[in-house]
């Protein structure tokens, strides 16, 4: 639709489409261009203003996002079709972050004192981009935008397309808590400007969370930037390692919850489950029985395990992804959905014979509650398996014997391994980012704020010139 000459982004509920939930005008060049040259000029008095002016603020954002959770709860199951029990938890999440950031975060970026006259220190950037997923549209770029205004830096802000009301959500909030004008601004838009927002010249970093061909494309468009950086948080295709002296029945649980949590949209969802043989057929039951028992339905209604998906296309795509992995070879054991409408979906289940991994529906991220088993021999059969992967972001080990989860320390190549525990959710207070296709080894978490700032090492001198002190055959001034 347009209005006065502008495009707008209409916003409607995945779950029904008669629930309109706003339309966001569409920030073209010159809007971009406007909003990154107000952060601009609003950066020297937000660096001025210290770490604790700054910090007394982010509290501020704090008490009034703890205070709003009921409110943005609503809004994220409305807007990306997130069940209620899954909204609730992402919007108690933003409130945390400040303390982490505040407590643990810039222990990080503290001064580094050498000697009485030799330090570093660790400097704001300057504007920095946020580009938003639509998975996490509050969560995710709150742990960009957080650790951003702590460290001094001022923030351009764009949300995922399927997001935009909560995008706004989130410049309210920090409107409630006082923060200055220019300092965090908002543009909306879809992947066009994204990019215009990324390539400015006047960005001094971009902090993206979405696919690996979206971060791929920007590191493309900006290697004529080299000054420019690039925190990309990517996908994940991620494995379950089950062994037969694991506890069954926690381990299908968690294993379920890793397959459907969010619909299966979680860059840490598992979508490779790997099963020692003894044990694949007890093991796949009880899976079955219980990812056909999830709920499914409108994500306001109580009791709902899974909202729909993101959108009908997203349906269409873990469609063909399905019809994919079973042309790969894989033997079809569980689709829960007949019948749902899409975007509604429910959780599937493959399982291949061999743990070799060569068809690309095999190594791609699919985005939806989907999985493929693959029966293992034993642990140094599994750790082979899990690292035949195009990416790295989490793994998890099921068994009773800690020396088992130890013998795969160091040895699976992912930035996440967890033991007896699911592969979604991580620790706010621990860095969060993987390797190879997913990410460029800049975690988040913890550590976000060591990308938000930039060190400088300083000499310093407060002696009097010593002309002794000059190197031989060196002239006195």
């Amino acid at each position: 639709m347009k209005s006065t000459g502008r495009e707008f982004l209409e916003s409607r509920s995945p779950a029904d489409p008669r629930d309109a939930i706003g339309a966001f005008p569409i920030a073209g060049e010159a809007e971009i261009d406007a909003a990154v040259r107000r952060a601009r000029r609003a950066f020297p008095a937000w660096r001025a203003a210290g770490s604790d002016a700054r910090a007394a603020l982010l509290r501020r954002f704090r008490d009034a996002a703890a205070a709003a959770a009921p409110e943005l709860a609503t809004l994220l199951a409305r807007e990306i079709g997130k069940a209620l029990w899954d909204a609730r938890a992402e919007a108690a999440l933003l409130a945390p972050k400040v303390d982490v950031t505040l407590a643990d975060g810039m222990r990080f970026v503290a001064p580094i004192e050498a000697a009485a006259d030799a330090r570093a220190v660790f400097e704001p950037r300057g504007v920095l981009a946020v580009l938003g997923p639509f998975n996490f549209p509050a969560h995710l770029p709150n742990g960009h935008i957080v650790p951003a205004l702590a460290t001094g830096n001022c923030v351009v802000f764009k949300p995922s397309e399927r997001a935009p009301a909560v995008g706004r959500f989130l410049l309210e909030l920090w409107r409630r808590a006082g923060l200055p004008e220019g300092v965090l601004e908002l543009v909306q838009g879809a992947a066009e400007t994204g990019r215009g927002l990324a390539l400015h010249p006047q960005v001094d970093a971009v902090l993206f969370t979405g696919s690996w061909a979206v971060g791929r494309s920007l590191q493309q468009a900006c290697l004529d930037q080299p000054g420019k950086l690039l925190a990309l948080e990517l996908g994940g295709v991620n494995a379950i390692v089950v062994l037969d002296d694991a506890e069954l029945d926690l381990a299908v649980a968690e294993t379920a919850l890793s397959i459907a949590a969010t619909t299966g949209q979680r860059c840490s969802c598992a979508s490779r489950i790997f099963v020692q043989r003894g044990i694949e057929d007890a093991f796949v039951d009880k899976l079955i029985r219980v990812l056909t028992g999830l709920r499914v339905g409108h994500p306001l209604e109580a009791g709902v395990f899974m909202g729909p998906l993101v959108s009908e296309a997203a349906h269409r795509r873990l469609g063909l992804a399905r019809a994919a992995l079973c042309e790969a070879g894989g033997e079809r054991l569980l689709l829960a959905d007949p019948g749902l409408p899409p975007p509604f979906t429910g959780a599937g289940l493959v399982r291949f014979e061999r743990s070799e991994q060569r068809h690309p529906a095999q190594r791609e991220e699919h985005f939806g509650p989907e999985a493929a088993l693959y029966p293992i021999d034993d642990l140094e059969h599994a750790i082979a398996a899990v690292n035949d992967c195009d990416y790295g972001l989490v793994a998890s080990v099921f068994s009773r014997a800690r020396a088992s989860y130890e013998q795969c320390l160091g040895r699976i190549e992912t930035g996440l391994l967890n033991w007896n525990r699911s592969t979604v959710g991580a620790s706010g207070r621990l860095p969060f980012g993987g390797r190879r296709r997913s990410g460029n080894e800049r975690p988040a978490g913890v550590l976000s704020t060591l990308y938000c700032t930039s060190p400088q090492a300083r000499l310093e001198n407060r002696a009097p010139f010593d002309p002794a002190a000059l190197p031989p055959g060196m002239p006195r001034p």
